[in-house]
């Protein structure tokens, strides 16, 4: 592929990735490509090859004679998303701690404070953003870019996971779950940093809904209690 035309496709992808990450396109969206054609000035082929690279991610879905859509992961495809990201990055922790340098707990903290600056508002593009940009620190300094390479793709998932399955507006990292991190982080506490990462990981995942994949009765006589119905 020539040069433009890998710069093409990368704008594309980056441009789509981005708002499926920040939650600008909801699961389930519809990628029709002559809108993408129009919206990026772009070739017909790029497109396609932007949302190819994108399925490779779990990204995006390829049904064929139908389209692209926006991934709608499973409640068990969730589950795992989180077991796949408590794994990794429990270890990251480790490695993160070990490679720290005084360069790397500056960042640490400039992030911390940047989080705190935006404000707590989940449902802004930027706190989505800053959220998965602090993984993305921590993986970075773990210097395993495999596992960075990895752990980015789950963390793009973990957006589309957020934005199918919450159960209120705007769940997204906490605050205080990354200032415990980092403050064990930056203490050096091993132990500390792993069992924090650990909590923050379930803890969000508790906040969705993933319930039984199965259908329970409802009791109708409970859910019409005290409403008045027409005869």
């Amino acid at each position: 592929m020539a040069s433009h035309a890998v710069r093409e496709v990368q704008r594309i992808f980056t441009s789509i990735y981005d708002a499926i990450v920040e939650q600008r396109l909801p699961p389930g969206t519809r990628l029709t490509e002559l809108n993408l054609v129009e919206v990026f000035a772009a070739n017909r082929n790029h497109v396609r090859s932007a949302l190819r690279d994108l399925s490779h991610l779990k990204l995006v879905r390829i049904e064929m004679n139908r389209g692209a859509f926006v991934e709608e992961p499973t409640p068990q495809q969730a589950r795992e998303v989180f077991a796949a990201r408590r794994v990794i990055e429990k270890a990251m922790i480790e490695n993160a701690i070990d490679n720290m340098s005084a360069k790397d707990r500056k960042a640490i903290s400039a992030h911390i404070a940047q989080e705190h600056a935006l404000g707590h508002d989940p449902a802004k593009p930027e706190f989505i953003r800053l959220s998965g940009d602090f993984h993305r620190l921590l993986s970075r300094i773990a210097g395993n870019q495999t596992l960075g390479e990895m752990l980015d793709s789950l963390i793009a998932r973990t957006s589309l996971i957020i934005a199918l399955y919450e159960v209120q507006s705007g769940i997204q990292c906490s605050h205080d779950e990354h200032d415990h991190l980092a403050e064990a982080l930056l203490a050096g506490d091993k132990a500390a940093a792993v069992a924090s990462m650990e909590h923050h990981l379930l803890a969000i995942e508790k906040r969705l809904r993933l319930g039984p994949q199965k259908t329970e009765e409802v009791d109708l006589f409970e859910v019409f209690a005290g409403v008045e119905t027409v005869k």
